[in-house]
C-alpha cells in the first residue's frame, strides 16, 4: 500500500487483519480518512502520519500497537477525530498535540501512557470527547483543560492523578454526557463549582481520597441521572437532589459518614 499515493479514504475496521502497521503505510498526501479498528496489527506510530496534512480522522483503536506517540502527530492540523484507544501506547502525550485545534473527538484510553497531561491540551478549543481513561497517568489535572468549553463527555478515570480537583473543571459548561475522575488520588473537597455544570448527566467521583462535604451547589444538578461518589472520605449531608435521591447505597458506600434523604445513605 505504500505506493497508493492517491489514497483517499480507507476502511479497514473489524477484520482479522495482522502486519507491522509501521512497514505497512507510507505517506498518503491526499488522505482524508482512514479506520483500521479491530484488527491485529502491531508495530508503532509513525511519524509519517504527520505528514498526512489533509486527515480528518484516523481510528486505529482495538489493535496491538506500541512504543510511543510521535510528536509529528500534532502536525496534522486538520484532524478532527484521533482513536489509539485499547492498544499498547507507552510513553508521555506530547505536548505538540496541542497544535491539533480542529480536533472534535480524542480517545486515547486503554492504554499505558504516563507521564502528566500536557498544559497544551487546553488549546483544544472544539474538542468534544476527551478520554484518557485506564492509563498510567499522574500529576495534577491541568487546569487549562477548563478552558475546553466545548467538551460534553471528560473521563479520566482509573489513573493515578492526584492534587485536588481543578476548579476550572466548573468552567466546562457544555459537559453532558459524562465526568468521570474515578479510580484516581484526587484529595481534598470537591470543588463547589461542579454544581454549576447544569446539563451534566452522569458524575462519577469514586474511588478517590476526597474529604468534607459534598457541595451544597450540587442541588442545582437537575439535569443528572447518575452520581457515584463512594470509596472517599466524605461527611455530611447528601444534596436534596433528583439523582442523589435515586441512586443506590453502593454509590455512597466506604465515605467517613454521608446522611439525609438519598436512599442510599452511608
Amino acid at each position: 500500500m505504500r505506493n497508493c499515493t492517491s489514497l483517499f479514504r480507507l476502511r479497514l475496521d473489524n477484520n482479522h487483519l495482522t502486519g507491522n502497521i509501521s512497514e505497512v503505510f507510507g505517506v498518503y498526501p491526499n488522505l482524508n480518512y482512514i479506520d483500521l479498528s479491530y484488527n491485529q496489527l502491531f508495530g508503532e506510530v509513525s511519524q509519517n502520519w504527520g505528514k498526512c496534512l489533509q486527515l480528518t480522522s484516523l481510528t486505529i483503536s482495538r489493535n496491538k500497537i506500541s512504543g510511543r506517540l510521535p510528536p509529528e502527530l500534532g502536525n496534522s492540523t486538520q484532524l478532527q477525530k484521533l482513536d489509539l484507544s485499547s492498544n499498547l501506547l507507552v510513553g508521555q502525550i506530547p505536548r505538540e498535540m496541542g497544535r491539533l485545534g480542529s480536533l472534535l473527538t480524542l480517545n486515547l484510553n486503554d492504554n499505558q501512557l504516563s507521564g502528566t497531561v500536557p498544559e497544551e491540551m487546553g488549546l483544544f478549543s472544539q474538542l468534544q470527547h476527551l478520554d484518557l481513561s485506564m492509563n498510567n497517568l499522574r500529576g495534577s489535572v491541568p487546569k487549562q483543560l477548563g478552558s475546553c468549553k466545548n467538551l460534553i463527555y471528560l473521563n479520566l478515570s482509573k489513573n493515578r492523578f492526584g492534587g485536588s480537583i481543578p476548579i476550572e473543571i466548573g468552567n466546562l459548561s457544555s459537559l453532558q454526557m459524562l465526568l468521570d475522575l474515578s479510580g484516581n488520588l484526587f484529595t481534598g473537597e470537591i470543588p463547589s463549582q461542579i454544581g454549576s455544570l447544569d446539563m451534566l448527566t452522569n458524575l462519577n467521583l469514586s474511588h478517590n481520597n476526597l474529604s468534607g462535604h459534598i457541595p451544597s451547589s450540587f442541588v442545582d444538578l437537575l439535569s443528572l441521572i447518575t452520581i457515584d461518589v463512594s470509596y472517599n472520605g466524605l461527611e455530611g449531608h447528601v444534596p436534596d437532589n433528583q439523582a442523589f435521591r435515586n441512586a443506590t447505597i453502593e454509590a455512597f458506600i466506604h465515605n467517613k459518614g454521608l446522611c439525609g434523604n438519598a436512599s442510599g445513605d452511608a
